[in-house]
């Protein structure tokens, strides 16, 4: 069985996924992550935010661009 939390409140959503707060609504919004709600509380759906995180693209990193020719993210 995992140790996976089922829901997570908003700031944690918000630490796991290094966003902040609005970012998150914005998501909720956009619905690319699942939010419920619990009396007066808005919690994550902590899979969809697993989800999300593994629908992101990947970084390119390319060598010898930038002023001091280190590797550069595109």
């Amino acid at each position: 069985m995992s140790d996976d939390p089922i829901l997570v409140p908003i700031k944690v959503a918000a630490d796991i996924l290094g966003q902040g707060r609005t970012t998150i609504y914005e998501l909720i919004a956009a619905e690319k992550i699942r939010a419920v709600k619990s009396g007066r509380s808005t919690l994550i759906v902590y899979e969809s935010l697993k989800q999300y995180a593994a629908s992101l693209p990947s970084v390119k990193i390319i060598y010898g661009r930038g002023k001091r020719n280190g590797p550069a993210a595109t």
